[in-house]
């Protein structure tokens, strides 16, 4: 088990513009192999990459396709926040024996920077207003009430522009299409060159193995009101938790999570991995209870889930099965955001804190309670089925990590 990697400038770069990661580096990065206790993967192929290309006139992701794509709800939980937390305070979170994995993530040398293309319209721009949700939806809280009492700040970024810097513009929306023909929207972050860490629930329903994927993933970093300053990304394969396969649909899930590979693109005359434009997080497992973070994502009480959101709070309790609890008042749509520890960029002569690294994703969203009381949301803790799932991604093509 690998206790902490730090990775140097001159690895970061080479990650950035190598086409082909030798395996042992992949090994080193991604940590052990499958263990024998843990529920296996399930992975599938995009067999229609040729149909998804975004806003392509024959393909899906038109702009009304785009546009009328609908928020995923946020999973509920069955019972009730008290008996959640009751239940769930006899658990020994994974995190209790200490041990951790630990990656930088990477941004982009400014040399190398691409400028974002901010007339880049997927759809026209949506008049946002507050009028057009639930009075309910908008009242200023900064606690959770009743049985929560979970403390937060939340806001639009501010400027909005911030989402065109990094670490910002590693987190977009993921567009993706479920059985049944319905569009729906979550959040995600992009972890690895070609890697996206969202929610098993954003891409999976739970139940009915490799068939039970979503299909036609999108992902756009940054997005913004319609706006794709860094391009539309095409999976080109998705991956899920065993424990989230075998749930049917059921949260508190202990590993509520998935990466999608997302195909390069042309940019500039250039074929690009997603990780050579917009950079990456890092992350670090058993790491969120104790823990204080940022949540990134589009929820749809927050100006329609057309902006870019920010939460930032610390942990409020253990949910049960192996999740932690956050206060937060984002909603559906936010599914699958990151949340992020030591967010930002380090000012000069910045030191102390026992643990002053930078941008390590430890959680994303996978359920809360939806009503204007306890607002809190739950994230599976990042362990060994986030290993093995990332694993497994690094190891489906060179490049990939």
């Amino acid at each position: 088990m690998i206790t902490s990697l730090k990775l140097s400038q001159n690895i970061r770069l080479r990650l950035l513009i190598s086409a082909t990661v030798p395996i042992a580096l992949i090994a080193e990065l991604a940590g052990p192999a499958i263990a024998q206790d843990q529920p296996a993967p399930v992975a599938a192929e995009n067999t229609e990459l040729s149909e998804v290309v975004a806003r392509d006139p024959g393909g899906h992701w038109t702009e009304q396709a785009l546009a009328g794509a609908k928020l995923l709800p946020l999973p509920k939980p069955n019972v009730s926040l008290r008996r959640l937390m009751d239940a769930a305070a006899a658990e020994t979170l994974p995190q209790d024996t200490g041990t951790e994995t630990t990656v930088d993530g990477a941004n982009i040398a400014e040399e190398d920077e691409v400028k974002p293309d901010l007339s880049d319209q997927l759809f026209p721009e949506n008049a946002i207003q507050d009028a057009a949700m639930p009075t309910s939806e908008f009242r200023p809280e900064d606690v959770g009430t009743g049985t929560s009492g979970a403390h937060f700040s939340s806001s639009r970024l501010v400027p909005t522009d911030a989402r065109l810097a990094y670490p910002y513009r590693t987190s977009g929306k993921v567009f993706f299409q479920k059985q049944d023909g319905r569009n729906f929207i979550c959040s995600g972050t992009v972890i690895r060159p070609r890697l996206i860490l969202t929610a098993g629930h954003c891409v999976h329903q739970g139940s009915g193995g490799s068939g039970g994927f979503y299909r036609r993933i999108l992902f756009v970093p940054a997005y913004h009101n319609g706006q794709a300053p860094y391009q539309a990304w095409n999976y080109r394969w998705v991956i899920t938790t065993g424990s989230w396969a075998s749930s049917n649909g059921n949260v508190p899930n202990r590993a509520d999570l998935a990466i999608i590979e997302v195909e390069d693109r042309r940019i500039n005359s250039q074929t690009k991995k997603i990780g050579q434009v917009v950079g990456w997080m890092g992350y670090r497992t058993n790491a969120l209870n104790p823990n204080h973070t940022k949540k990134i994502g589009y929820p749809g009480n927050h100006d329609n889930g057309q902006i870019m959101h920010q939460v930032d709070s610390q942990h409020a309790g253990n949910g049960g099965q192996n999740t932690v609890l956050y206060g937060t008042d984002m909603r559906g749509g936010s599914s699958g955001g990151g949340w992020v520890e030591n967010f930002g960029v380090a000012a000069a002569g910045q030191t102390g804190g026992l643990k002053p690294w930078r941008n390590r994703v430890v959680g994303v969203t996978s359920y809360g309670y939806t009503n204007a009381g306890p607002k809190v949301q739950g994230s599976s803790v990042l362990g060994q089925e986030f290993l093995n799932i990332l694993n497994t991604a690094c190891a489906h093509r060179a490049g990939n990590c």
